[in-house]
């Protein structure tokens, strides 16, 4: 009896051969399985328009339909958050959106809530075939402390993230970022800038000393309207200082984010803006940036100052805004502090005594004087009178008083309209 060599080994051959093609066959059906489940789980995530503001927290998920349902396995959030399936960190994805930013990738919006006390959004990147190219977390918030929180503005192909922490005061860090067309998310050089190198680059171009500055009440924002703009103002002490008792000349810049230069420059000196601190203490300066559209391609922005007194029988408080616009490479001041709140008392600190509160609402007109729109202001004057009654009780009483005053452009500026 023979047997052929050649033919055992042929069998041999055509058996491996087969077993091979079998595991490629499960190996692909896996893969379209897996495919499946991940279009399939992207076809039903809700779409929104950019740009927007991410500044999800737990304000957003109030009651239980609140909580969205997410396919976190399609979504392979394991790979992100290690975590996420383990015994103890309670880790649930609670609710997700999709952004069209490129027809080569997709980018999914999910948000994590990391036990009971913590929830974040990360924006992530996948290729048309369910694998994460990259990601981003784009918006934080805690309860246990409060004392951390992201939000971020989303754009095209840019990602602008704002890190706030509270310590003693508020504090904020900008970090902006590319998305490339690859899905790739990387750090733009204005990345490297946080508030307070910005600040200081600013310091240096306006050859400033720093020690000169008043620290506390520099101020600086990021055009809503243009995220590559920043608005920072610095306070410059003039004269003496004391803690109580200074003078402030004033710088107003926007600030490219991109090269860390500034484009425009408005300076007042303390002798006509008004920054004066003495008995009446200047408190807080703000930067307002509302749309107030003073002409059809000209936006401008406020800057509020805040002062007080501490006397009890007598209390003062005020409230001033300031409108600047864009003038070739300056900035220009078309309206000149004007009262928006206003707080006068006197009493005996126990009851008996008379209060005033005035309040102004800036609205913009679509009439227009000299080529720019006039300014409607709303005015509610409050009047208050407190009277001890025969029983010790204090009685108050109000009387509530509205009136409205337009302001004109005179071609200069808004003069005030008393």
């Amino acid at each position: 009896m023979f047997i052929s060599c050649t033919q055992s080994t042929k069998e041999k051959k055509e058996i491996v051969v087969k077993a091979k093609d079998t595991i490629e066959y499960a190996a692909d059906s896996i893969k379209k399985d897996k495919n499946l489940s991940f279009d399939n789980s992207i076809s039903q995530i809700k779409i929104k328009s950019i740009p927007l503001i991410d500044s999800t927290n737990f304000d957003s998920f109030i009651e239980e339909e609140d909580y969205k349902k997410v396919n976190e396995k399609a979504l392979k959030l394991e790979k992100l958050y290690p975590n996420f399936n383990k015994e103890g960190y309670k880790y649930r994805a609670i609710a997700s959106y999709k952004i069209q930013i490129s027809k080569d990738f997709y980018t999914i919006v999910v948000t994590i809530l990391k036990g009971e006390h913590e929830m974040e959004s990360t924006l992530i990147n996948y290729d048309l075939d369910g694998g994460i190219i990259d990601s981003k977390v784009i918006s934080y918030d805690e309860i246990a402390e409060g004392q951390s929180k992201i939000e971020s503005k989303i754009e095209n192909n840019k990602l602008t993230i704002n890190n706030i922490f509270w310590t003693d005061e508020k504090q904020e860090t900008i970090q902006v970022f590319e998305i490339l067309d690859n899905g790739k998310i990387i750090p733009v050089i204005i990345g490297h800038f946080d508030k307070e190198n910005l600040i200081d680059n600013v310091i240096k171009q306006l050859n400033l000393n720093k020690q000169k500055v008043k620290i506390n009440l520099i101020v600086s924002k990021i055009q809503p309207n243009n995220s590559n703009e920043t608005i920072v103002v610095i306070p410059e002490i003039y004269g003496e200082y004391d803690e109580q008792m200074f003078e402030l000349n004033s710088y107003i810049v926007l600030v490219n984010n991109t090269t860390g230069k500034i484009t425009h420059k408005y300076f007042e000196s303390s002798k006509t803006n008004d920054w004066i601190s003495d008995a009446i203490r200047l408190a807080e300066i703000k930067i307002d940036t509302a749309p107030y559209i003073v002409s059809e391609n000209k936006r401008a922005f406020g800057i509020r100052v805040y002062c007080y007194n501490n006397s009890q029988p007598n209390p003062y408080s005020n409230k001033t805004i300031s409108l600047f616009v864009k003038s070739g490479n300056t900035l220009k001041k078309v309206l000149h502090n004007y009262d928006v709140m206003n707080h006068i008392g006197e009493w005996d600190t126990n009851c008996t005594g008379e209060f005033t509160d005035f309040k102004r609402t800036l609205i913009m007109s679509k009439e227009k004087t000299n080529g720019y729109f006039d300014i409607i202001v709303k005015n509610k004057i409050t009047k208050t009178k407190n009277i001890e009654d025969e029983n010790g009780e204090c009685d108050s009483k109000e009387i509530i008083t509205n009136r409205t005053v337009v302001l004109k452009f005179n071609g200069e500026t808004y003069p005030k309209n008393e």
